[in-house]
This record gives structure tokens, sequence and C-alpha cells, in this order.
């Protein structure tokens, strides 16, 4: 029992540092701190053409005020920029700046550099032991709220 408790402390504490780390900014190899939600909002435009803001919207499970308000931010930091299409004058296309694609690129680093540890780790295990954390998951994954899904209701 008492091991038992100190493994449910332990993810305790890793969900905590999770949370706290989400809440401060990281500069992602820019000269620019950067939140979760504006990281993300750079992964989500990436490199390419960019988008406009009803497809960030849909992308990102956002409204089109959030996309406005988070776009402002990324704009004064010169990480994504504004442009219009030849082919359609009237909607506003964002699209990642030289720094924007460090930052893009950087956290999909972060990200890879993470998962690449964890699948190290789970190439070790047998099907059984994969088994025993899958159930884990599955008990975290149904019994924890899902506030978004709740608000929705």
């Amino acid at each position: 029992m008492k091991d038992r408790l100190k493994l449910l402390n332990r993810a305790a504490r890793i969900q905590y540092r999770i949370d706290s780390n989400n809440k401060r900014p990281r500069p992602f190899g820019t000269s620019y701190l950067m939140y979760q939600s504006e990281i993300h909002f750079i992964d989500a435009i990436g490199p390419g053409d960019g988008l406009n803001a009803s497809e960030l919207s849909r992308k990102l499970g956002i409204t089109n005020g959030a996309v406005t308000q988070i776009a402002a931010k990324l704009l004064e930091k010169n990480l994504i920029l504004k442009y219009r299409k030849d082919e359609n004058k009237k909607e506003v296309y964002l699209k990642l700046t030289e720094e924007g694609v460090i930052a893009f690129e950087n956290h999909r680093l972060f990200h890879k550099e993470l998962n690449d540890r964890m699948l190290e780790y789970l190439e070790g295990l047998s099907g059984e032991q994969i088994d025993v954390i899958s159930g884990l998951m599955d008990v975290i994954e149904n019994y924890l709220p899902d506030i978004e899904k709740e608000e929705e209701k």
C-alpha cells in the first residue's frame, strides 16, 4: 500500500510540474518569451503559406476572438505576419516570420526529444508491462474530468 501511495504522490508531482511549466513562458530559441497558447498557435500555423483566422480557430478549437488576441501578441513579437493573397484580397492570412519558424522548429524538437526518451524506455518493456501501463492510463483517462466537454453541455 505504501509503495502505491508513493507512486500516486509521484504522479501528482509530475502533474504539478507539467501545470507549472505550462504557465511559464519560454523562448523556444527566439528572443521572445512565449506562453503555451502562443507556441501552440505558432505550431498550428506551421511553416508555409499560413492560415486564416477561421482555419486557426477550427484547428485549435478556440474562438475567432481568441485567435485575434493571440495573433496580436505574436505580431507584436514579430513571430508572425499578416498578409492577403492575390486571389482573395478580403481574407487576412497569418504566417510565420523567420523567428517564428525557429520557434516552431524548437517546439517540435522539444516534443521529439521527450517522445524519443519515452519510446526508448517503452521499447524495453514486455507486452505485459505495456498492458499494465495502458490499464492505468485507461483509469486516468476515464475518471479524469474533461472540463472542456462539461462546459459544452
